[in-house]
């Protein structure tokens, strides 16, 4: 399964991939992560890229996304093409709007800001939306996976986050 999280510096693209492989090596999966981001830390582009397989993993750079995540429109713009034949789009809907019929939104920005008092936990609350219709790794992996990745005072309030992503009904 080749998984793409897309956004902009600063929205926590890369910890989102480093979670999705951490919860998929701990369900007993080979997971190989990589990451891309502008030359400005925040504003720029950044993404990364997951491969989960069950078999060994030869190659850093898939042809085609079984799943993205795209929480900004440059994004989605540049790596919706890449989507295969069956492949799932997931959009922060206040950001992005999908070219396109398909793909599942969530206002992730601001269900982070009402449930959590701030922006930072967007990443989070996409990530549980992303868990449960993608389901892409198993939900409890997933959860553990949050924990083991994010700084420790920050653990409550990413593991909040999560769940009201995955709370949220389409």
């Amino acid at each position: 399964m080749n998984v793409c999280f897309s956004g902009l510096g600063g929205q926590g693209i890369s910890l989102l991939g480093l979670v999705l492989g951490e919860a998929a090596a701990r369900s007993g999966h080979n997971a190989l992560q990589t990451q891309s981001y502008g030359a400005e830390a925040r504003g720029g582009a950044s993404y990364s890229i997951v491969i989960v397989s069950k078999e060994r993993i030869l190659d850093i750079a898939p042809d085609e996304l079984d799943l993205l995540v795209a929480m900004s429109q440059p994004a989605h713009d540049r790596f919706s093409g890449m989507l295969g034949a069956g492949g799932r789009l997931f959009y922060e809907s206040e950001l992005v709007r999908p070219a396109g019929p398909g793909g599942l939104g969530i206002p992730a920005t601001s269900l982070s800001r009402r449930h959590l008092g701030k922006e930072l936990y967007a990443n989070m609350v996409m990530l549980g939306f992303f868990v449960r219709e993608g389901r892409a790794v198993d939900a409890a992996r997933a959860r553990e996976a949050v924990a083991a990745c994010v700084p420790e005072r920050t653990v409550g309030d990413n593991l909040k986050a999560f769940e009201v992503g995955y709370g949220h009904e389409p």
